[in-house]
């Protein structure tokens, strides 16, 4: 630096004072990575009288606790032509063809929101913990945030309360959970902030000697 001369310094100087003045403002700058942005995760309990909030209720009065291992329903491909159709005729057949064939995948199987049941465990003792811990982790705390995944479920847990039998699935890859009531009702697909260790949720599952779907030990389990 002392070799360069007081005109270099100076034209050094006023080239990187807007960079200076844009660093000292709180506004991210274009290009800058999401993580690098100044961006403050808040976390909230679900809201009063939703779903989410009926279930995680009817988690600390439940007897029984079930944990479910799954193998979740594709989506068929939707044929080309149909994308040319005006919007409300192109949503109406996509909506008939992905019904019929969510009856199809389940015809002559147990399902949960249209994903077949591969087996089940009476959940006791630490295993119980366990899955208790996954149902509140995931039920109890709604961010502000919510990843571009489409939810895919190979894992719920199931309990009731005196009044209905609540099916809470699980999508690891995304962090998402939907509850179903009574087999009729449903949340949608949710963002969870944090879900206990699918490691832990699997062993429980083998342990009991029943299958886990396809990729269901990975962590990119949904792609």
């Amino acid at each position: 630096m002392d070799s360069l001369n007081k005109g270099r310094l100076f034209a050094l100087a006023l080239a990187l004072a807007p960079m200076a003045a844009a660093a000292q403002t709180n506004e991210p700058q274009p290009g800058t990575p999401a993580e690098n942005q100044d961006f403050k995760v808040e976390v909230e309990p679900p809201k009063a009288g939703s779903l989410r909030a009926q279930a995680l209720a009817a988690l600390e009065q439940t007897e029984t606790l079930t944990l479910y291992s799954l193998e979740p329903w594709q989506a068929p491909r939707v044929p080309t032509a149909w994308h040319k159709l005006p919007e409300a005729k192109r949503s109406g057949r996509i909506d008939a063809l992905f019904e019929k064939d969510r009856r199809r995948w389940c015809r002559g199987y147990a399902c949960i929101d249209a994903n077949r049941v591969l087996g089940r465990v009476e959940t006791s003792g630490a295993d119980r913990l366990v899955v208790l811990q996954a149902a509140r982790e995931s039920l109890g705390k709604v961010p502000n945030f919510g990843y571009a995944c489409g939810a895919v479920y190979r894992h719920a847990l199931a309990f009731a309360d005196q009044a209905h039998r609540y099916e809470v699935l699980l999508c690891y890859h995304c962090g998402q959970v939907k509850v179903v009531v009574d087999g009729k009702q449903d949340s949608g697909d949710g963002q969870a902030y944090e879900m206990s260790d699918l490691r832990a949720i699997n062993a429980i599952l083998t342990r009991a000697g029943v299958p886990l779907s396809k990729d269901a030990d990975a962590k990119g389990e949904d792609e």
